[in-house]
């Protein structure tokens, strides 16, 4: 993996809107050092070309974030701005975790502190809600979640805040959800021959638990889960637990090398299209990863398996 995928993966692609200028208040100065750190983590004058580089930049520019964070909050723990650095403090997550850098001991102030604020940015609460939106969506679409209430919320934000830059994804999953609605009402039908020329079809594998996985070597996140899906696999295989990988790839070459490389045993669908792949988009998929679990009846109960694969498989083999 390159270091900008690292750093992709790492920072999310939300965009922190920085004010170009504080209005005066206690801590300016200080709050104005936050920003200018935030806007170098985002955009850093040199990319990193390892993923050691990417790692060591994470560190420092994080250390420093902190560092910069506590004194504004001291100087001026009203300034608006903190609502900004509150809500790159909620993006960064994972990034801390790369880099080893845990978030600081501080009174924590989640997405709806920053929604019902009254000095916060339009545009930052129009972020704060995109986040939490998307955040939610995991817990909505795992088994016993309610999608129903999800898009609800999702077109809700929606008409609170028309001028948000990332609501076309979400209007994505919100249609990406609506067409696969009916998948949860009937077995998945799929079959195909994959790139090894092993036969897959899915009426085959009822009595299993299969992970259907939509991705590719080129993409950051699903290189970043890939992991947890092979510790997954290593370990609930033997039980009944199965994945099938459809890959959007464009160079068959390319795939068959890293599925080998990785130790990745389960079989790929290949068309070599892309994001026009025939089998994604039969099914709406338009962004990867995307991550389905069926049950052991071949219904879809998941289309969102990202995060506690492992647990999720767990208990599906267990009914």
């Amino acid at each position: 993996m390159n270091a900008h995928r690292l750093l992709s993966i790492g920072v999310t692609t939300f965009v922190l809107a920085v004010s170009p200028s504080l209005r005066a208040a206690d801590g300016d100065a200080e709050w104005q050092k936050v920003n200018e750190v935030i806007e170098g983590l985002k955009n850093p004058k040199e990319r990193p070309k390892s993923r050691e580089e990417a790692v060591a930049f994470l560190k420092k520019s994080l250390t420093e974030f902190d560092t910069a964070h506590a004194a504004a909050l001291k100087a001026g723990p009203s300034h608006p701005a903190r609502w900004d650095a509150a809500l790159f403090e909620k993006m960064v997550g994972r990034a801390r975790e790369m880099a080893g850098v845990p978030a600081p001991e501080k009174a924590a102030i989640g997405i709806a502190d920053i929604l019902k604020a009254e000095d916060a940015k339009p545009e930052t609460k129009s972020q704060a809600s995109v986040m939490d939106v998307m955040e939610s969506l995991e817990a909505a679409d795992a088994p016993g979640g309610d999608i129903n209430a999800w898009i609800a919320k999702a077109e809700k934000h929606l008409k609170d805040f028309p001028a948000e830059k990332m609501n076309k994804m979400v209007e994505g999953k919100i249609k990406s959800i609506k067409a696969t609605a009916d998948l949860k009402t009937k077995p998945l039908e799929m079959k195909f021959t994959a790139v090894d020329g092993r036969e897959v079809d899915l009426s085959k594998l009822q009595g299993k638990v299969v992970l259907i996985d939509f991705w590719a070597t080129w993409c950051g996140p699903c290189v970043a889960e890939l992991p947890n899906v092979i510790k997954a696999y290593k370990e609930l295989h033997p039980k009944g637990f199965e994945i099938v990988g459809i890959s959007l790839d464009s160079d068959k070459a390319e795939l068959e090398s890293f599925v080998k490389e990785r130790g990745m045993e389960w079989p790929q669908y290949f068309d070599g299209k892309g994001w026009q792949n025939e089998i994604s988009t039969k099914y709406g998929v338009n962004s990867i990863p995307a991550m389905w679990l069926l049950n052991k009846k071949g219904m879809v109960v998941s289309t969102n398996a990202r995060g506690g694969l492992e647990e999720q498989v767990a208990k599906l083999l267990a009914e």
